[in-house]
């Protein structure tokens, strides 16, 4: 039976930061009954870079909600799957989502402040959303131990029946409600803007090796495109430029690389730390993260914004199936946990392969393209990568495969030795936690 307004228990949500989460989360939650108020502290565009790729299982939550289309209008551009060369190769190993099991779409991609323009204006348009910007909370509100709302830097209060966190991985919400996070600096990022260079593969996100770090590119649009290189360690931004044009650029196909050439004069690369990051929880006290709130990995495999839209598929279907907001954020916490765990282990497995130079890890790298080319084993790996298959027994299969490659050429006991480590590093970090009762 439906609830009426009167009777819901969610009928005022308030949701703490208005980018591409707080944006999409609004929408999918706006029902013509719900009073949605967001609040975004910055009054403008973000100033650093954020993600743009989503994948197709992302892509899939977008077309439910009604805003597939949204951003296809925004400019966003279709992908296809994904191309990663080798350091020196010309031809890369080729892996579609199409075949991939589960996987019924394309992935998307588009610049993030058009996205997230687009996103804003559709939210602000569905019934009952309200957007505020240059509001910064301050504190949350609470009565008898469970948050009712927030007060704003302007000395206001907003009360709501349940209070969400889309602030981000740097979010102050989750440090208020308590929740531990486990947090490391894995590298640091240069993003940089491409306008009219192309990439090999049309319609694909790249990945490049050889360099001191991976380098990950993808459209962004008809004409652009964004690279996004991977810096072990910082570098001052006066030297950034000099550092991509001499460790960077020599490992891209000489097309491109003279267009990030040009780029790097036309507009200063953007530098950002890149950290690991999980949230010991996502619900306390009534309130809730969502998105990288909750955690974050690291950018190669683009999986944070698909993680978001998860997030969100999930908090909505809880709160509409549930009797109430608690029993709702109980489901929602562990429905959510399978995608993320798996998502970060992945992520840390590929990294540390793809960036490693000790023997044992160049082992583990040859033996992913061998691996690759087996097409029910690229099927596989789309699957995990575009979120379709989020069973880490799966991952830990496929890994277990790469494995058997890597001991059937030379450096095996490196490789072997290489990927026990990982496996430790991995059981530590993504352990499931017991989730109060």
């Amino acid at each position: 039976m439906t609830q009426t307004l009167s009777q819901r228990a969610d009928r005022e949500i308030l949701i703490v930061g208005g980018g591409f989460t707080g944006a999409s989360l609004a929408c999918a939650l706006a029902d013509g009954q719900r009073k949605i108020t967001v609040l975004e502290a910055r009054p403008g565009p973000r100033a650093s870079f954020a993600g743009e790729l989503i994948h197709p299982t992302g892509v899939e939550v977008l077309g439910a909600l009604g805003l597939r289309s949204v951003l296809e209008r925004a400019g966003a551009v279709a992908i296809t799957g994904f191309a990663v060369f080798r350091a020196g190769d010309s031809l890369p190993s080729t892996l579609a989502y199409e075949g991939a099991p589960g996987v019924h779409t394309t992935g998307l991609a588009i610049d993030h402040d058009r996205m997230v323009a687009a996103l804003r204006e559709e939210a602000m348009a569905r019934p009952g959303v309200t957007l505020r910007f240059g509001a910064r909370v301050t504190a949350l509100l609470r009565e008898g131990g469970r948050v009712v709302g927030v007060t704003t830097e302007d000395g206001g209060e907003v009360r709501a029946d349940l209070v969400l966190s889309a602030e981000g991985r740097h979010g102050r919400l989750r440090g208020a409600l308590g929740i531990h996070v486990d947090s490391r600096l894995i590298s640091y990022t240069a993003a940089l803007r491409i306008r009219g260079g192309r990439l090999p593969v049309a319609g694909a996100g790249h990945i490049f090796l050889g360099a001191p770090g991976p380098i990950l590119a993808y459209p962004i649009g008809p004409a652009e495109a964004r690279a996004c290189f991977d810096l072990p360690e910082a570098v001052h931004p006066a030297q950034l430029a000099a550092e991509l044009r001499a460790r960077y650029l020599p490992h891209l196909p000489p097309t491109l690389a003279a267009a990030m050439d040009r780029a790097l004069d036309e507009e200063p690369a953007q530098l950002v730390a890149t950290h690991g990051m999980r949230a010991a929880r996502t619900v306390k006290d009534g309130a809730a993260l969502v998105g990288d709130a909750g955690g974050c990995a690291h950018p190669l495999t683009a999986g944070g914004m698909t993680l978001c839209l998860n997030d969100i598929r999930l908090l909505r279907e809880a709160l509409s199936a549930a009797p109430g907001i608690d029993a709702a954020l109980a489901s929602y916490e562990q429905q959510r946990l399978p995608m993320a765990l798996t998502r970060i282990a992945l992520t840390d497995a590929l990294y540390e392969i793809f960036a490693g130079e000790a023997p044992g890890l160049r082992r583990l790298r040859e033996a992913v393209f061998e691996y690759w080319r087996t097409p029910a084993h690229r099927h596989a790996s789309m699957a995990l990568l575009a979120g379709a298959d989020v069973r880490t027994s799966r991952l830990a299969l496929e890994y277990a495969r790469v494995l058997g490659q890597a001991l059937r050429g030379p450096d095996r006991l490196p490789a072997l030795s290489a990927a026990l480590g990982q496996a430790a590093r991995t059981l530590r970090t993504v352990r499931p936690r017991p989730l109060p009762q």
